[in-house]
């Protein structure tokens, strides 16, 4: 649906690409350790530094989607402005 509806590729790429380095460095490492382990309790400073880890991984996911969405909207991609 975003191939679609955005009728340049920056926008393609930089949508799926904020999105799916988030997942990939942030989230998902950490989701997948909380998981996994469970020996330790939750209250670990592992487990601690891995929600934490996942928390901001969401939070900056959340920041450089919308970014790139404010962007879309003051600069419309049929718009003669480039960057």
């Amino acid at each position: 649906m975003l191939v679609i509806f955005v009728p340049t590729i920056r926008d393609i790429f930089g949508f799926i690409g904020s999105s799916a380095a988030t997942m990939l460095i942030f989230i998902l490492p950490a989701a997948f350790y909380l998981r996994l382990v469970k020996t330790l309790p939750f209250r670990s400073p592992q487990k601690i530094g891995a929600a934490v880890f996942l928390v901001v991984g969401f939070i900056f996911m959340t920041g450089s989607l919308s970014l790139i969405v404010l962007d879309w909207i003051q600069n419309p991609p049929g718009s003669d402005d480039s960057h």
